[in-house]
């Protein structure tokens, strides 16, 4: 059971700008593919999603940016990974309908990955952006604007 490298960007990136945000500051896209080790490149595809949904808004010209689109508090960690794009469900059948799927109604094994999906999807929906800041500041990751050399 994994999530895609995409949300787990997506979450990343959206922790960063909550951390970093400070006033009306933006954050550009190479300072947080820096801060965080992403490609600059694949970010952009992200933040794209990201700024479509609402959850950031960017700001060209000098000064221009990134920031976040509404309050920490009022973003969940759900929504980043639905922003992105990403289900959230462990195996096709339980995405949407198990159309294709013959066996769904008198399946027991849909029945347990169903369960795991939901509480996968409680735990992302009841964590907001404002707890992953607080978590980031208490392990030491919050740091604002700390300089990093990239990997790429």
């Amino acid at each position: 059971m994994r999530l895609s490298t995409k949300a787990r960007y997506a979450v990343r990136a959206m922790i960063d700008l909550a951390v970093n945000q400070s006033g009306d500051d933006a954050s550009t896209r190479d300072e947080i593919a820096a801060r965080q080790e992403i490609s600059p490149l694949y970010l952009s595809h992200i933040l794209l999603r990201l700024a479509r949904s609402g959850l950031i808004i960017s700001a060209k010209g000098p000064g221009g940016g990134y920031r976040l689109g509404k309050g920490p508090a009022e973003i969940t960690a759900g929504d980043i990974v639905r922003a992105v794009g990403e289900p959230v469900a462990l195996v096709p059948c339980t995405h949407r309908t198990a159309a294709g799927c013959q066996r769904a109604d008198q399946c027991a094994a849909r029945a347990l990955w169903l369960r795991l999906a939901k509480s996968m999807g409680d735990t992302l929906d009841g964590t907001t952006l404002a707890d992953l800041h607080e978590d980031a500041i208490r392990l030491g990751d919050g740091q604002p604007l700390r300089s990093a050399t990239a990997r790429f």
